[in-house]
């Protein structure tokens, strides 16, 4: 049996002025999905459960079979898991992000620093504050881990993106032991001003990387493993987000980091992965594959961009992808779009999205893949969750029992 899980990340999207308000899926000259589209099943669906954040491996949590409600223990823990650092029963992690302040105010959300200002940055901290308790934990990235032993997760924790201007003390992690967190923040304040990088930037007038921001604390999370589920079946996923190699870590799916694809040069970027991933599907029952361009065209607020990134897609990694599959006997292909991604905004966005199954599962009247196809004339299923039954036949929601 060959099972293939597509996940389309933030390539759905909402109507934009700038494509005559159209969404990109709608704009994109795709005919090859469409095509797909009439010969199987297109459906419309929830990826993302109420309460929980609009992110990528919330989605995949749900889609992979999983109860995400159940499961799901926020972001920080699978951070760290997909960094391949440590995460003990008892341990709480953080997702760490350097922000600007004036001491009162947060001046800036977004403090781009270089690999050797961020390790500099983060061996100070854990120099001069990291002990029994806590611990810094640089990734190649510019987000980071703290790490709290036997620390309290139970703490509301605002994300830094909509802060600028916002007084810090308004906005602090707020809950169980609040006081702690709270204190390493300040502590780190007095230590990150008196830094010479610090000093250097505000020299040259770039924003100072003066203020550890700590939100989307987790725990270890606790799910059955997928490949046991499914009956002892080889699983693979291709992904380079570090929060998604966490979520396969923990549902024992081995991860595998792709070849970059570039945004410049994606027709090239698509033949390299393509590549790679087509030599795994021989020794793997179930290959996950996360593609990640068109959500970062979002994040870039260039529809025109988002456009470009679904249609090279389309034309240069999926026929790879199903040429290399065909040959098997037993084949199930699901594509889904992960969330929506508002390509204006550069913000994920609630709501339901499209997916593509094959082989036809049940009567399929659509002859295009977007947004509106699916949710007119396409199969409706409630959670995604459902799907892993279609993809393989295994009982969902994948809880605890």
């Amino acid at each position: 049996m060959k099972r293939v899980m597509v996940l389309w990340d933030g390539a759905a999207d909402e109507p934009q002025e700038a494509l005559g308000n159209k969404t990109p899926l709608e704009a994109a000259d795709i005919v090859q999905l469409h095509r797909l589209a009439k010969e199987g099943t297109l459906g419309w669906t929830r990826t993302i459960l109420e309460g929980l954040p609009v992110q990528p491996e919330v989605a995949a949590m749900e889609t992979f079979g999983y109860d995400s409600q159940l499961f799901y223990t926020g972001r920080g823990a699978f951070r760290a898991l997909g960094a391949d650092v440590p995460l003990g029963l008892r341990d709480v992690a953080f997702t760490l992000a350097f922000l600007a302040t004036d001491g009162e105010k947060i001046t800036e959300t977004e403090v781009e620093l270089s690999h050797d200002e961020l390790r500099a940055l983060m061996e100070l901290l854990q120099e001069k504050l990291g002990d029994n308790r806590f611990r810094f934990v640089p990734l190649k990235a510019q987000r980071h881990v703290l790490l709290w032993h036997e620390g309290f997760s139970q703490l509301h924790c605002e994300p830094p993106d909509e802060l600028k201007g916002e007084p810090i003390t308004q906005h602090l992690p707020k809950g169980d032991n609040e006081g702690v967190i709270q204190q390493l923040i300040y502590d780190a304040l007095e230590l990150l001003e008196k830094h010479e990088i610090n000093r250097k930037r505000v020299d040259e007038g770039k924003p100072p990387a003066n203020l550890i921001w700590l939100y989307e604390p987790g725990v270890m999370p606790k799910l059955p493993s997928l490949r046991l589920v499914a009956g002892m079946i080889r699983a693979d996923a291709v992904t380079d987000h570090i929060p998604m190699r966490g979520l396969c870590i923990a549902a024992g799916i081995r991860p595998h980091r792709p070849p970059t694809v570039d945004l410049d040069n994606l027709s090239e970027g698509y033949e390299r992965l393509a590549n790679f991933v087509n030599d795994l599907i021989p020794d793997t029952d179930l290959l996950i594959v996360h593609i990640r361009e068109a959500d970062k065209a979002s994040h870039s607020r260039d529809p025109e961009l988002k456009v470009f990134t679904l249609q090279r897609f389309a034309e240069i990694f999926l026929p790879r992808l199903l040429d290399a599959v065909q040959v098997y006997d037993d084949v199930r292909v699901l594509l889904i779009c992960t969330h929506k991604s508002n390509s204006a905004t550069g913000k994920h966005v609630q709501g339901e999205v499209p997916f593509l199954f094959l082989p036809r599962k049940g009567a399929s009247k659509a002859d295009e893949f977007h947004e509106e196809a699916a949710k007119t004339v396409g199969v409706k299923v409630d959670r995604a969750c459902e799907l892993a039954r279609w993809l393989l036949d295994i009982q969902t929601p994948i809880s605890l029992c």
